[in-house]
């Protein structure tokens, strides 16, 4: 049975690995990997912020590869994709193929939005 939303609480999420998205040098957006602390009831979660070049977040990717992109003036995210994390991250972005994830300084300290 599901839980009940009386006992439903945030898990807190810190930012560990930062990517840029390039196509032949330019950039596309990031991919920003975020993760929880395991707790006596679960193990760590993760999960992965796609952002446009100006930061802001077009889709989420979850530990299993899957891949959903928030569309305008609707509620849920679409599913775009399901495989590794540069495939979803060029299904979110609409990227090209030739696309690359390049590893970018730590992650700043901020959670999803």
């Amino acid at each position: 049975a599901p839980a009940r939303i009386d006992q439903a609480r945030p898990i807190p999420l810190v930012a560990q690995r930062r990517w840029r998205v390039e196509d032949e040098g330019r950039l596309l957006g990031y991919v920003l990997e975020f993760e929880s602390e395991p707790e006596r009831d679960r193990p760590a979660g993760r999960c992965f912020s796609v952002r446009n070049e100006l930061e802001q977040e077009l889709g989420l990717i979850d530990g299993l590869g899957r891949a959903w992109r928030h569309q305008l003036h609707e509620r849920e995210p679409v599913w775009v994709a399901t495989g590794t994390l540069l495939e979803g991250a060029l299904a979110i972005l609409r990227a090209p193929a030739s696309s690359r994830l390049v590893e970018a300084s730590a992650p700043r300290p901020q959670t999803p939005r």
